[in-house]
């Protein structure tokens, strides 16, 4: 049974379904059309009573701000009066009204003589307020309010009567604001769409451009606003919002003209009007073109059909294309890493390689030095340290990049002077530049900034280190530039200029232009690379602009610190002297036997007592055999067998029964060692380290509990 009305329907004419599709179409069109302009209406009227209302009452607002300090001085000085009459004048209200503001009260006896102030008047009383003009200004609360002037300036004008003795009329207390106090705020309220004003309870007009006159206006108890979708006033209807300023008789009120209000509605119903007779045109005209329109649309289908197909297989060839490309890709990037992971292995091994024959040449040649007299053989000696130092550059800036790499530099961030660190950075190059004949000028700059102070003055010593090894002549100037809450401190020469396909490669490691024979005098190609690691780390940018032949200009932008005092840092106070450490026994662990001899030989020239391992298990049968606990264990990261000398520290402490401090002498710059090291707790040491550092560390590191006991009992037996 179902079935047969859907035949029915399938055997239509599909022109007679069109139709009455299109018809059906519009009927549900213009009746949600006229549904959502009727609606549109409402709201547009709604829209227009909320914002009279909150315009009202901002204006109330305003205008009760600035009369209450009057009101207030009127309610002092007629309180004074009230009751006891003008007579009272000088006894009892004299001092009170002196003390207003000249030109702003005055006192008038019933009569309107003036007997004290400026010509206060209200409109329609020159000669003075008589009753009469009181009358129509007061409506019953005893204040008076109107338009008036002072001295015939335009104002405000707020007034109390005071009654004598005999409770008859005495006289008035009157007060005047200028009407340009509220000029500013009726004329921003004014407008095409708005007429703002303050009224009296009568309707008429005291300050503002809105109707002269409204009509009775009755004013809502305490604090609400009246509003009024249609209210007749000068001839049009308004929608009026009004409320009472304060205890005054005064209402704040704003009107708006219904049509144009509605002027917005009326032009979006005759563009709906039109919007729709256009719709219906539209779907009658497409009702024609269906029919004919089947036919293209099943030839459309079959060309659709067989476009489709032959995209769907050129798709099927660029994807193959680009699977073969995205291979080569991953194997060209793949490739890259392990040359990238390979090198820095190649640099971490060659680095700790070589720090190893640095150190002991170090530690010899500070012992050859302490024991030559010839001053022809220390002149060797001091050419022997300046090669000691010129390798230990290099492995030093190895370092910092690997320690930067690693990740275990926390910066300090905090508001530093950077009059201080362009002070400090000039001071150090001010000679090698006057060496070459270099003017080096800095502009003085006051800001503060937030960054930490170790790392910005090392960016900036590396970028002028630059500028003066590649300035030949000329000068470099360092200044700085305020953009908003940013400072760019930049550092200007004249040196040859970088060209502009050479800006980016610059920040890599070991890139030096105009240097290819590596003279490792004109330095070591990793500045700039620290420099970049250093600004990602503190969350700075680096720029740099340069023309070949002219000069660079290179750039740090960090951001200004709130304006503070940067306050020096307070010397710390001097505590008592401390005696020089006493003898130590020192285990020294090194499976490297010149190195071993040379911090043995070392160590025992500033009297100390050393016992030498080779690795970690013949450290623990040194410590076990031994009657004397070691003071301190000095040893290698890197041992022969399955410990380190992180574990040898803390083995010798648990087979001596209580912490022993360690000092790890490394020289592996991986990220992974450095962080390792570090998270000990021990103090570490890279080598090459000069003997000065080595004898520092060990007069910081506190003695075991046991050598601290030994030595407490020592000092009471004395």
């Amino acid at each position: 049974m179902p079935r047969k009305p859907i035949r029915s329907l399938l055997t239509l004419d599909p022109r007679a379904v069109l139709l009455g599709i299109v018809l059906t179409v519009n009927v549900l069109g213009g009746l949600s059309w006229c549904a959502v302009t009727a609606l549109d209406y409402i709201d547009t009227l709604g829209r227009a009573v909320q914002d009279t209302r909150a315009t009202a009452q901002l204006l109330e607002g305003h205008a009760r701000s600035m009369v209450e300090p009057h009101l207030a001085l009127l309610d002092r000085v007629a309180g004074r009066l009230q009751g006891r009459g003008m007579g009272a004048l000088a006894e009892r209200a004299l001092d009170e009204a002196l003390s207003a503001p000249p030109g702003t009260l005055a006192i008038v006896g019933s009569d309107g003589s003036g007997a004290f102030g400026p010509t206060i008047l209200f409109d329609g009383s020159p000669g003075g307020p008589p009753a009469g003009t009181l009358d129509r200004v007061d409506d019953g609360s005893g204040l008076l309010a109107g338009a008036g002037s002072v001295d015939g300036v335009p104002a405000l004008v707020l007034g109390r009567r005071v009654r004598g003795p005999d409770g008859r009329y005495d006289g008035a207390v009157l007060v005047a604001l200028p009407a340009s106090a509220l000029s500013a705020v009726l004329n921003a309220l004014d407008g095409p769409q708005h007429h703002a004003g303050l009224y009296r309870p009568d309707g008429g007009l005291i300050a503002g451009s809105g109707a002269a006159a409204l009509g009775p206006l009755r004013a809502a108890e305490g604090a609400a606003t009246q509003v009024v979708e249609s209210w007749p006033a000068g001839g049009r209807e308004h929608v009026l919002a009004w409320r009472r300023v304060g205890p005054l008789p005064m209402l704040a009120a704003v009107a708006v003209p219904r049509d144009a209000v509605l002027a917005p509605w009326r032009s979006r119903l005759e563009r709906g009007v039109l919007v729709t007779g256009a719709s219906l045109l539209a779907l009658l005209g497409l009702a024609g073109l269906g029919w004919g329109s089947l036919r293209r649309e099943e030839l459309a289908m079959r060309a659709l059909a067989e476009a489709n197909a032959r995209l769907e297989q050129r798709v099927e060839e660029r994807t193959s294309d680009l699977r073969s490309l995205n291979q080569k890709l991953v194997a060209a990037l793949a490739e890259k890493e392990r040359a990238h992971q390979a090198k820095a292995r190649f640099l971490s091994a060659a680095n700790h390689d070589l720090r190893q024959p640095f150190q002991a040449l170090r530690l010899f040649h500070h012992l050859l030095n302490e024991r030559l007299k010839d001053p022809r053989d220390k002149g060797i000696a001091d050419k022997m340290g300046d090669a000691l130092d010129s390798g230990e550059k290099l492995l030093h800036a190895l370092l910092e990049v690997a320690t930067l790499d690693a990740g275990v530099v926390r910066p300090n961030i905090g508001v530093v002077s950077v009059a201080g660190v362009l002070e400090e950075v000039m001071a150090e190059f001010r000679p090698a530049a006057a060496a070459k004949g270099l003017e080096l000028r800095v502009h003085a700059c006051g800001c503060a900034v937030r960054s930490d102070p170790v790392l910005l003055t090392r960016m900036l010593h590396d970028l002028v280190g630059n500028a003066v090894s590649y300035t030949k002549e000329g000068g470099i100037l360092i200044g700085c530039r305020r953009r908003g809450q940013w400072l760019r401190i930049e550092v200007w020469d004249t040196g040859a200029g970088i060209a502009a396909e050479h800006l980016d490669s610059i920040f890599e490691d070991f890139v030096q232009l105009g240097n290819p024979e590596r003279d490792r005098s004109q330095g070591l190609g990793l500045g700039l690379a620290k420099v970049r690691r250093k600004a990602a780390l503190l969350g700075h940018a680096v720029e740099v602009r340069s023309r070949p032949g002219r000069g660079s200009v290179f750039a740090v932008m960090m951001p200004v610190a709130a304006p503070e005092t940067v306050a020096d840092a307070a010397p710390a106070p001097a505590g008592p002297e401390t005696a020089p450490p006493a003898e130590r026994l020192i285990l020294v662990v090194e499976d490297d036997p010149v190195q071993r001899s040379g911090v043995q030989l070392l160590l025992e020239g500033w009297g100390h007592r050393v016992v030498t391992a080779a690795d970690g298990f013949s450290a623990l049968e040194r410590v076990r055999g031994a009657q004397r606990a070691p003071d301190v264990v000095v040893t290698d990261f890197r041992l022969p067998g399955p410990m380190t000398g992180v574990q040898v520290v803390t083995r010798v402490g648990e087979a001596v029964g209580h912490p022993v401090p360690g000092i790890i002498l490394t020289g592996d710059t991986a990220p992974e060692r450095i962080r390792e090291a570090v998270a000990t707790g021990c103090r570490l040491l890279h080598k090459p380290f000069s003997p000065e550092l080595l004898c520092d560390a060990l007069a910081a590191v506190e003695p075991a509990p046991a050598t601290r006991g030994a030595q407490r009992a020592a000092t009471a037996a004395a």
